[in-house]
């Protein structure tokens, strides 16, 4: 199991200066430094620390155990800094600007909070770009930091930002500890990051990690620390930086990480190297499942050796020379590049090695991972009865950021792992029965719905158009282990606003969900609807929970804190 990281964002990010003793006294012996030593260390070092900014964020957040509603609104801080003075743009994570409604910055020993606007969201790589339109903002020898390549472990590095213990600029002194593939978020791709020791802490997210102070050289991004253990924190790396700002520049947006298409396993067991005909001087590892939707699909086959990435040799244990004695997966080779571009491989197939090429794509896992990368809360009610797509913040919702695994259904966590095989696929999922007379004795939550009246689904949309134009005496249901739910479809029909009312529910679908019945044609001319819908004149919830238009009533509420997810953190 991957160690829990959580990423170090502030309900009221601040924090006070840090100061070291003198090598080789003992910690009761520490002295601190005299008042105007603090003060020439700030002036040696002030252009660099006036480019780091201080985040005010206002969020309202989706509720995907509740996609009708939104989650109460929250506030937080976390850090940032300047990279570009000519664009005017500055750097943050996505997870400290996320979902936010209002965002301001502040710099160093200036009370003003300036407004900025984001430019740039990057969800799988915890990145974002902001901008101050104001140029008042730019004045006062403000200028960009720069980034330097990964430094070597053992290097000196200086934290710096604003997390919780107080409102000023804060610096922590650390050294990099390792380099190595961590998950950004919950269930996404492995990306290259540099674990070190430097205090970090919730409001460090967002800020700068030096490599050398004086000169504004930047190493990475803080962006998360490992929950329960002692200064084992993360930052992103420059290429990752760069990956993100190259998409921003080109294409205006960022598409994404790239995913090779396929899943493999170690080729270390002598056995499974003799099975293969693998010979002494190969190694590389073994292809067990390939996304039918990728180009993967058409160059490579279960059970083939890749050996080779990019012409970089793979060890049986699916690692690559990073440097000198350092390794990494072979994926930072996959993932270092850009959507459309060409992946280049050498793999053993039947005993005879060949060579085999692809563009690659994003990733389009057939459970979607983050709320606005590949999914937005969506449902469909139908007799009290609730459905939803599968996703990974519909779990972490329903069963707690930190511990759905180990809470959520075992058939429905067997599924993340999947592949689509089609490209609209979604698993639709049961998430609970608003109780009433129609729906009694039916005492599920969080399953799988495979079928409606024998129809294997496809899609949320699917099992609404298979609802909406049934002509059959009865609804039903089929459910995971065999189990059904059986309703009169007059009884649903007649039953069904009564009960969206008692529950406090406008509309019985998002308005991704596209509505088939006849009430709702004669609703669309004329303001109203009517039938199973029991709708109101009120505009139904965009697909991220948000109306179209006017305001909801007292029973909706804006938002809630969502902890981004473990392992590679946020």
């Amino acid at each position: 199991m991957e160690p829990e990281l959580e990423p170090m964002m502030a309900p009221m990010a601040v924090g006070s200066e840090l100061e070291e003793a003198e090598e080789g006294m003992p910690a009761k012996a520490m002295a601190s430094p005299s008042e105007a030593t603090v003060r020439s260390l700030k002036r040696e070092k002030a252009w660099a620390l006036r480019s780091v900014l201080k985040v005010f964020v206002v969020r309202t957040e989706p509720n995907y155990a509740q996609p009708w509603q939104m989650r109460p609104q929250r506030s937080s801080t976390g850090s940032a800094f300047v990279v570009d003075t000519e664009s005017r743009h500055i750097v943050t994570n996505a997870h400290v600007v996320s979902n936010a409604t209002s965002v301001h910055v502040r710099r160093p020993g200036n009370p003003k909070k300036w407004k900025a606007t984001m430019l740039c969201e990057a969800k799988s790589s915890d990145l974002a770009l902001l901008t101050v339109e104001d140029s008042l903002f730019w004045e006062d020898d403000l200028r960009p930091l720069e980034f330097v390549d990964v430094p070597d472990l053992q290097h000196p590095i200086f934290v710096v930002g604003y997390p919780m213990g107080g409102d000023s600029l804060s610096i922590t002194k650390g050294i990099v500890s390792r380099i190595t593939m961590t998950r950004y978020a919950v269930a996404s791709n492995k990306l290259l990051g540099i674990q070190i020791d430097a205090a970090i802490n919730p409001g460090n997210s967002g800020g700068p990690a030096f490599a050398n102070l004086e000169q504004g050289k930047v190493a990475g991004v803080a962006f998360s620390k490992i929950t329960h253990a002692d200064n084992v924190g993360y930052i992103i790396p420059w290429m990752i930086v760069e990956h993100f700002l190259a998409e921003y520049k080109e294409h205006n947006t960022f598409r994404g990480s790239c995913s090779g298409g396929f899943r493999f396993q170690d080729m270390e067991n002598s056995h499974l190297r003799a099975y293969l005909q693998v010979p002494e001087n190969r190694s590389g590892c073994v292809v067990y499942k390939i996304d039918p939707l990728s180009n993967a699909s058409t160059a490579l086959e279960e059970m083939d050796v890749v050996m080779e990435v990019d012409n970089v040799p793979i060890a049986d244990d699916g690692t690559i020379q990073f440097r000198d004695d350092e390794r990494v997966e072979f994926s930072h080779v996959v993932r270092s590049k850009h959507i459309g571009d060409t992946l280049q491989l050498k793999i053993l197939r039947s005993g005879q090695e060949m060579e085999a090429s692809y563009q690659l794509c994003q990733l389009r896992p057939l459970v979607p991972v983050m709320h606005g990368l590949d999914c937005t809360p969506s449902y469909f009610i139908v007799g009290g009865l609730v459905f939803v797509p599968l996703s990974i913040p519909f779990l972490e919702h329903a069963y707690g950021s930190r511990k759905w695994r180990q809470l959520s259904p075992i058939p429905l966590l067997g599924m993340i792992t999947e592949y689509r095989s089609f490209a609209e696929e979604q698993v639709v999922v049961l998430v609970q029965v608003l109780a009433s007379e129609l729906n009694f004795g039916y005492n599920f939550s969080t399953m799988h719905c495979h079928s409606f009246n024998g129809t294997q689904l496809r899609n949320l949309q699917h099992l609404a158009e298979l609802v909406d134009t049934c002509t059959d005496r009865y609804l039903t249901f089929s459910l995971e282990s065999g189990k059904s739910i059986i309703m009169d479809r007059e009884q649903v029909i007649r039953d069904g606003p009564k009960i969206l009312e008692d529950h406090a529910i406008t509309y019985d679908r998002s308005n991704d969900i596209a509505d088939l019945r006849p009430s709702a044609v004669v609703g669309a001319a004329t303001g109203t609807s009517s039938g199973a819908a029991g709708r109101d004149l009120e505009p139904r919830p965009d697909a991220d929970g948000k109306k179209s238009s006017g305001t909801r009533d007292g029973s909706q509420n804006n938002g809630a804190p969502v902890d981004p997810p473990s392992s590679g953190g946020r």
